[in-house]
């Protein structure tokens, strides 16, 4: 005898796994032109970096959601540069935020370096100069002192 539930339960596995097949066979376009596009789009006024302001709860969130959304369509010459900062956002993400700041003098070297290879190939495949504004961490700095000129 069979239970009324296992046939529904049945019903609900194939098509998930009909969908998972689906999404699997579907592919999204990795070229220079789909990546351009999106970052035109993530890197405009709309995208997260500019969207959202320095200490809003979800700016991190945003922009690794559109990091993400990059990956999803970068290419192989520029993959390897988008998952780096995907590692470098994710870890920030964990990190406790009193020592975020460590965090961003450890792997500043490292995101600089990120940072002008997703510059450079902006530039170069899809013609957008990127003018971020890149904090430079001090390890001595006091946050509060106010700069004068």
């Amino acid at each position: 005898m069979q239970h009324p539930g296992i046939a529904s339960l049945i019903a609900a596995v194939a098509a998930c796994m009909a969908m998972l097949g689906l999404a699997a066979c579907s592919s999204t376009d990795r070229s220079p032109q789909a990546f351009c596009e999106q970052l035109q789009v993530v890197t405009g006024p709309s995208g997260a970096e500019v969207a959202l302001v320095p200490g809003d709860a979800g700016r991190v969130d945003a922009i690794v959601d559109e990091l993400r959304l990059l990956l999803e369509r970068a290419p192989d010459d520029i993959s390897t540069t988008v998952s780096s900062l995907i590692d470098f956002f994710e870890a920030y993400q964990l990190e406790p935020r009193e020592s975020r700041r460590d965090l961003l003098v450890e792997r500043q070297d490292e995101l600089a370096r990120t940072s002008k290879r997703l510059d450079e190939y902006a530039l170069a495949e899809c013609g957008l100069f990127l003018q971020r504004a890149v904090p430079t961490p001090i390890a001595t700095s006091d946050p509060g002192i106010e700069a004068t000129e």
